[in-house]
């Protein structure tokens, strides 16, 4: 696997993004938290008022609104949601998509779709003029808050996509906010990101070890 290229400088995107994250859990306020210092973040939730009281500072709207400006769109809400959300939003055409979902059962423990698709896939169905690059969905919401909060040994984000400028953006946007990042491929190799998310929950929580817990992809010399 050390064949992974890293991007060119020239493929890199421009500093400044305006960035919308729809949802406002763990997962969606530590990443608005994470790339607040460096791009223009909004947030979009079902309940704006609510979360501008847990996240003051970060500008919430709801859903539609939230989605208009946006250069990136981050999904980050449960997979069973995307569909309705999907209708909310539009088409999103043109606009990168960051999935961050997991098809996970109920209790978390397990995956509800694999081998023959994925969510990334379903992801790209359901936003199909958009770009769609699955990433961050293999780090732990307690991991983003270690890094919000200035970690510096942080777990690889692994990303997935079939626009190779889309998947250069959000390798940089990655790095920028002190991860290592690797492109792995099209959206179909998130058939493989997906339980690789679902082992490390199986780490964190089954075994015991922890939600600060993550995977680290490099090169052995």
């Amino acid at each position: 696997m050390v064949f992974l290229k890293p991007i060119p400088a020239a493929a890199r995107y421009e500093y400044m993004k305006n960035i919308t994250i729809i949802g406002s859990g763990n997962i969606g306020g530590n990443l608005a938290r994470l790339f607040a210092p460096k791009h223009n973040v909004t947030l979009g939730s079902r309940h704006p008022e609510q979360t501008r009281t847990k996240l003051p500072g970060v500008t919430v709207t709801d859903y539609a609104q939230a989605a208009k400006s946006a250069d990136m769109v981050v999904l980050a809400v449960p997979f069973s949601e995307v569909s309705t959300i999907a209708a909310k939003l539009g088409s999103l055409a043109g606009k990168t998509v960051i999935d961050v979902t997991n098809p996970l059962t109920p209790d978390f423990m397990a995956l509800t779709i694999g081998h023959t698709t994925s969510a990334g896939e379903a992801v790209q169905a359901a936003f199909p003029q958009a770009h769609v690059v699955k990433a961050f969905n293999t780090v732990l919401a307690q991991v983003l808050a270690k890094a919000v909060s200035g970690a510096k040994s942080l777990p690889s984000v692994l990303i997935a996509g079939n626009n190779a400028a889309a998947n250069a953006e959000i390798v940089q946007l990655a790095k920028d906010a002190g991860f290592s990042a690797f492109d792995t491929g099209a959206i179909t190799n998130a058939r493989y990101l997906e339980p690789l998310a679902a082992l490390g929950i199986q780490l964190a929580y089954a075994k015991g070890h922890g939600g600060e817990v993550g995977f680290t992809f490099s090169a052995v010399n």
